[in-house]
């Protein structure tokens, strides 16, 4: 097995992988999706209120009901 900068594995004595330890600082990008889906990262406050907003498509509904409305005056 290749050897890869910031990660280590930790073998049985039948020689399967039963520990890897990833630095998170080197391999962020690959490892925060999969932590945060196990819920072992829990989500910053910013990314709970972003995930309550509003879609694309809920936005531009509300902006074209309210163009109407103005429109309506």
């Amino acid at each position: 097995m290749a050897r890869i900068a910031g990660v280590v594995t930790e073998k049985n004595a039948k020689g399967e992988i039963t520990y890897v330890t990833i630095n998170v600082k080197k391999h962020r990008a690959a490892i925060m999706p999969l932590l945060e889906q196990m819920g072992v990262v829990e989500k910053t406050a910013f990314m709970k209120e972003f995930e309550k907003g509003l879609s694309v498509e809920e936005a531009r509904k509300l902006s074209l009901r309210h163009i109407d409305e103005l429109w309506k005056k």
